[in-house]
């Protein structure tokens, strides 16, 4: 946009539990299973979208973010969600993430980084900003295409939170 930034659409905002890149088509089966297998007795639970932050952080910032906050039951949810997957895909051979997860729902890339004091000062004043409230129902392995218009997500698996319970 005009203002420096590439904005997510909104219908593209996720919160990422783990990035894998580029995958095989014979990866998605098991991918799928490992999602199946981290969703097993886990139930809907309700995260606040509040704080915006930067990474890597709002002095130079690159990306946009709105933070992710809960009750201590559904941030451990989260938590245990997370760390299944964590697990479970270095054990189908993908490098460990090293940088700590930050749940995060991503608003915005910035593209001129020549907006970067002004951003710090519309980062800092909104840094609690409270913006509502959403249900985390499911856990999906999500295809991404990055494309001039923006990025394209794609559906590959999804596994609702309850079933089979």
């Amino acid at each position: 946009g005009r203002d420096g930034l590439g904005w997510v659409r909104p219908e593209g905002i996720h919160l990422t539990l783990r990035f894998l890149g580029d995958i095989a088509e014979e990866q998605v089966e098991a991918l799928g299973v490992l999602l199946r297998d981290a969703a097993a007795g886990m139930k809907p639970f309700v995260l606040d979208a509040r704080g915006i932050g930067a990474f890597p952080n709002p002095r130079a910032p690159r990306v946009i973010w709105l933070g992710l906050q809960g009750t201590p039951e559904s941030m451990e949810a989260l938590r245990h969600m997370h760390a299944r997957i964590e697990e479970g895909v270095a054990g189908l051979g993908f490098p460990r993430e090293p940088r700590e997860f930050t749940a995060h729902l991503t608003l915005a890339r910035v593209r001129d980084r020549q907006s970067g004091a002004a951003l710090a000062k519309v980062l800092e004043a909104n840094q609690n900003r409270a913006v509502g409230s959403f249900t985390a129902a499911s856990v999906g392995l999500i295809k991404s295409e990055l494309r001039p218009t923006g990025a394209v997500y794609t559906t590959l698996v999804e596994v609702l939170f309850g079933a089979g319970v």
